[in-house]
């Protein structure tokens, strides 16, 4: 296993943390300020950081690389994470976090539709398994009063803009672009998406979102400081550093541990309330996500080789 093999494990290790984290988190800023105006405010901050970061270091910006990064910004982090948003003013964390375990599920689907990718018949029933995890735990938490169907969806259609994203991150990682590049283009495509999506609710439903004077209290401050820096521009290095690297099976297979992750951040984060059932249901996700990779494992040595 070469050196940058491992890193690209690294990273995507690393970046899925600072994402959960990110998640999570968003459940305290937006209590007091409108997502539609907080996500292009941290996608501009992050990516005059990553801007920087190239003129610090004097390294000329591969506009090949940057436009690819731009497309692919757009739908991911952009429609993405504005979603998330979103769906923090509606529902629960762990009720947003459990749909990024159907993540490397779901992207082989979609693999299968616009790449023509095989899949497994395991997929399916690994899927069947994770979607009845899923269902026990948001039909146990909207029983509880916790989660909301509304937000459920938008956290769902948060994820499918993820998948979406995924797929063109695998054609233009087949093109050996630069992860750096890549980085500011996707972070500086969400600033134009989110940014369109606040001009269209300025304009139909809320001039008064523009009020960001509680951003600077002791209490978002800090979240804001951690999506900018580390949600944000850390974050999509190293994602990008991780998919130039290792195969996107694997950036997809990480996600399965956002979910666990996720309990361990709301409780000690947001002081949520996690009850046995919440726990049995993410056992339930969890064997349903890894169904399929064990099967690929144990059946295709070749292509899981340098595992």
């Amino acid at each position: 296993m070469s050196i940058y093999y491992f890193l690209g494990h690294l990273s995507q290790i690393i970046s899925i943390n600072l994402w959960t984290v990110a998640i999570v988190v968003t459940k305290i800023i937006t209590v007091e300020i409108s997502p539609f105006i907080i996500v292009p405010l941290q996608m501009l901050l992050g990516t005059l950081l990553l801007f920087s970061y190239f003129i610090i270091l004097r390294k000329p910006i591969n506009l090949n690389s940057f436009y690819s990064g731009v497309i692919f910004g757009l739908i991911a982090p952009g429609m993405a994470f504005s979603f998330f948003m979103f769906a923090s003013t509606k529902t629960d964390a762990l009720s947003m976090i459990v749909f990024w375990s159907l993540l490397p599920l779901l992207t082989p689907i979609f693999g299968r539709i616009f790449l023509s990718e095989s899949i497994s018949p395991f997929l399916y029933f690994g899927l069947l398994i994770a979607v009845i995890g899923s269902y026990i735990l948001i039909s146990n938490r909207s029983l509880s009063g916790t989660s909301n169907l509304f937000g459920n969806l938008l956290a769902f259609c948060g994820v499918l803009c993820s998948i979406t994203g995924h797929i063109i991150g695998r054609k233009f990682n087949k093109k050996h672009l630069k992860p750096e590049e890549m980085a500011l283009g996707q972070v500086f495509g969400a600033t134009i998406t989110s940014t369109i999506l606040l001009i269209i609710n300025l304009f139909i439903f809320d001039l008064n979102m523009l009020n960001v004077s509680e951003i600077y209290n002791l209490t978002t401050m800090p979240v804001f400081i951690y999506l900018v820096v580390f949600a944000t521009a850390l974050n999509f290095l190293l994602y990008n550093f991780a998919l130039s690297r290792i195969p996107v099976a694997w950036v997809s297979f990480y996600s399965i541990f956002i979910p666990p992750l996720g309990v361990i951040f709301s409780y000690f984060i947001l002081n949520e309330i996690i009850t046995k059932f919440d726990l049995y249901a993410i056992i339930i996700i969890f064997i349903g996500s890894t169904i399929p990779l064990l099967h690929k494992y144990f059946t295709n040595t070749k292509a899981w080789k340098r595992i």
